[in-house]
């Protein structure tokens, strides 16, 4: 996988610049998938322990000179974003992301599970990573466990080339937009995520060393248990969440149930007022009195005794 991986991305930085436009499969790779004319995907699969591996390329627009120009103002990096989800049970609980500090607190506000279990380490020194980066973690054991000084070198080689490191075993995507909410509990999965600049490593060798960084911090987190203390609070914590989860839903429901009660009350009394025969409208406003008159009755609860 490691090799194969490594063809596909070199065959997809040759695209950038000789792709023609026509094409819908770039003739180099026909596992390499065009989307746009400045994005491709590459599925992968076959590594124990992982379910499956999506690749996405996101450039720099170069096909038209307004892009171009616009590129001066707020420039534009071509992205590689490699998304791992791990099969059940490969990775324990914990959630974590580290990089570009930009680019961390970017994610740690996008992203649900980051916002709802981490927590940011101001003193990333402490694990030997650069100052440009920042850390959000929720387990200090498995942080310790992952940044190793030989991992800690290589992140402060290629630190520029690195956008975000992105480890959860509670995955669910983006938060909802602002004023929604899920409806049910999300669905989760084991993720380990890795956002590259590509700019920052053109080179062959600096590729091959990345790839070996991410390889080697999948099989880490794999093969990591927490200990019995940790694990339980971790697992306390993510039992609070659901249960948290489920209260909120269950209020939201109940609230709109008595509005949509409230908006039908209203259009009764509507009707009522501009109903124009007396009679029709007496009977009207007697039933609606009936109504109010049960919905201010105590509610009993109905016991049944088998004798």
């Amino acid at each position: 996988l490691r090799a194969t991986l490594l063809v596909r991305i070199i065959s997809i930085e040759k695209l950038q610049v000789g792709d023609d436009g026509v094409n819908e499969y770039p003739e180099s790779s026909a596992a390499v998938q065009r989307e746009t004319d400045c994005s491709y995907t590459v599925w992968c699969s076959g590594r124990v322990g992982v379910n499956g591996m999506l690749i996405q390329i996101k450039t720099m627009k170069r096909q038209d000179l307004m892009s171009r120009i616009m590129g001066f103002f707020s420039p534009q990096k071509d992205r590689i974003t490699f998304k791992i989800e791990l099969d059940p049970g490969e990775l324990d609980s914990f959630v974590m992301v580290f990089g570009q500090k930009k680019a961390v607190v970017k994610q740690y506000k996008d992203m649900l599970d980051l916002s709802t279990y981490t927590v940011e380490k101001k003193t990333t020194s402490q694990f030997g990573l650069p100052p440009s980066f920042a850390l959000y973690t929720e387990q200090v054991e498995a942080t310790y466990a992952i940044f190793e000084p030989g991992v800690s070198a290589i992140l402060r080689k290629y630190e520029k080339a690195i956008e975000y490191v992105h480890i959860s075993d509670q995955y669910s995507g983006p938060k909802p937009p602002e004023g929604e909410t899920y409806t049910r509990l999300p669905e989760v999965v084991r993720l380990v995520q890795f956002s590259l600049n590509l700019d920052e490593c053109r080179d062959k060798d600096a590729q091959a060393e990345l790839l070996q960084l991410m390889f080697y911090i999948v099989d880490k987190v794999r093969k990591f248990r927490l200990s019995k203390e940790a694990k339980q609070k971790a697992d306390k914590r993510r039992r609070e969440v659901e249960e948290a989860f489920i209260k909120t839903t269950h209020q939201l429901r109940q609230e709109a149930a008595q509005a949509r009660r409230e908006e039908k009350t209203r259009e009764r009394k509507q009707r009522l007022l501009e109903e124009e025969d007396p009679e029709k409208q007496r009977r009207l406003e007697k039933l609606e009195m009936k109504r109010e008159a049960k919905a201010k009755q105590p509610k009993m609860k109905q016991l049944k005794v088998k004798m």
